[in-house]
């Protein structure tokens, strides 16, 4: 007997143990001969797991691997090893991202259709890119002038956030009230719109105005889809031959799915609120390469040189790294402390007061480099901190069915908030 993800349970397959949801119901008993529609019924009611009889999880893996030439899978797992570089394979967590990456991996490369946006490189020692570092014209950052130069004058979110938030604060607002306020930005109004009524959400019937999208979804949860569409807008001016941005967003919108994924297995009702941390977990970065363009030239060479993590090379280089950056822009911003929390310390959770929070975008950035999804700039899958995964009290089976469930969703979502990007 043993766990076996949902996704990989099939009819016929017998119940080893009695089976109950998050909140510890019992849905079905031991024993129990699993037929299509069990099996309907399991993923409904969101289940992750189960524990079969007379089946190991290896040998379904094993059977997954055997449809595949040995030879693509030796030289996918050597490419994704170099990404791995820096993370713990021998941690659980990391097993079960590491092989579903190197099935993700051969599968692509025995496709007449490889996927396109993958950012998979072959990082090993013998593939090390002899790339020339470009000369600095300036001397190493001062975080403190960056900060009075560039973060203090960028621009406020529009006054539309502030009369949003003042309206939620008052005890006798409604939803019409809310909605007249938003809809008076018809562009924002119609891509929240298309957003609330993609298949991300799945609502049974259509939503058509933005008073019912509130009274639906809620005040804050729209909010932060509001604060995350105009967001992606102010950023468009960041030098192309530094970041692609469509790769930058993607990964960003791939982490905010991730993370609104796994906030939904935790139970938080306003996941809407950790989607946004993840679209923002690197909005450092964007700053760093609008303002400080050489320097983030620099680092992103030395890093395709040396196979060093960008963040370090950011510590190296700048003695700060683009969490710090992103945390005061959120600051600044007036964001909830929650979110700037989340994006200060999505590489250090354990340093938040938000633990938990952190910890899921932490774990949701991680997920998003491992598939390979877009890219800021990182070329390898940060290492997991211990403490922020037994905070989550997660279990492995969920990382490779939210990515799958992710990967539904990405592209959709990407031309909703993308809609004006060249």
């Amino acid at each position: 007997m043993s766990l076996v993800t949902i996704n990989k349970i099939e009819q016929g397959m017998v119940l080893g143990e009695d089976l109950k949801d998050r909140d510890d119901r019992f849905l079905l008993p031991s024993g129990t001969n699993l037929t299509a529609r069990h099996i309907k019924m399991l993923k409904m009611w969101g289940v992750i797991e189960a524990n079969i009889e007379g089946i190991a999880q290896e040998d379904v893996e094993d059977n997954a691997i055997s449809k595949i030439d040995p030879a693509t899978i030796e030289m996918a797992e050597k490419i994704v090893r170099g990404r791995f570089r820096y993370s713990n394979t021998d941690h659980p967590a990391i097993q079960v991202l590491f092989r579903f990456c190197t099935l993700q991996k051969a599968r692509e490369m025995q496709s007449d259709n490889p996927k396109q946006n993958a950012e998979f490189h072959d990082r090993s020692e013998n593939n090390v890119e002899t790339i020339e570092l470009p000369e600095l014209k300036s001397a190493k950052i001062d975080f403190n002038k960056l900060i009075q130069r560039h973060i203090l004058k960028l621009p406020t979110l529009p006054m539309i956030f502030s009369r949003i938030n003042k309206t939620i604060l008052k005890p006798d607002s409604s939803a019409d009230e809310i909605g007249r306020i938003i809809s008076k930005d018809t562009s924002l109004s119609a891509r929240l719109l298309k957003i609330v009524n993609s298949a991300f959400y799945g609502f049974p019937s259509r939503i058509d105005s933005i008073s019912r999208a509130v009274a639906i979804i809620g005040t804050k949860p729209l909010s932060s889809l509001a604060s995350g569409v105009t967001v992606v807008d102010m950023f468009k001016n960041v030098p192309s031959d530094i970041v692609n941005m469509k790769s930058f967003w993607k990964h960003s919108i791939a982490c905010g799915v991730n993370a609104r994924l796994i906030a939904s297995y935790q139970g938080i009702q306003n996941t809407e609120r950790l989607f946004l941390s993840g679209l923002l977990h690197d909005i450092g970065r964007l700053v760093l390469y609008n303002y400080a363009p050489d320097h983030s030239a620099y680092a992103l060479a030395k890093v395709k040189r040396t196979n060093v993590m960008l963040s370090k090379v950011e510590y190296e280089d700048l003695d700060f790294d683009h969490a710090e950056i992103g945390g005061l822009l959120l600051k600044k911003w007036k964001l909830p402390v929650l979110i700037e929390h989340a994006v200060t310390y999505h590489h250090s959770p354990q340093k938040s007061q938000y633990l938990l929070e952190a910890a899921i975008v932490h774990l949701a950035d991680i997920m998003a480099n491992a598939a390979g999804i877009g890219s800021s700039g990182e070329c390898f899958v940060p290492p997991l901190d211990l403490d922020a995964w037994e905070c989550m009290g997660l279990s492995t089976n969920i990382l490779d069915l939210t990515i799958k469930q992710a990967n539904h969703h990405i592209e959709e979502i990407f031309k909703f908030f993308c809609s004006n990007e060249n």
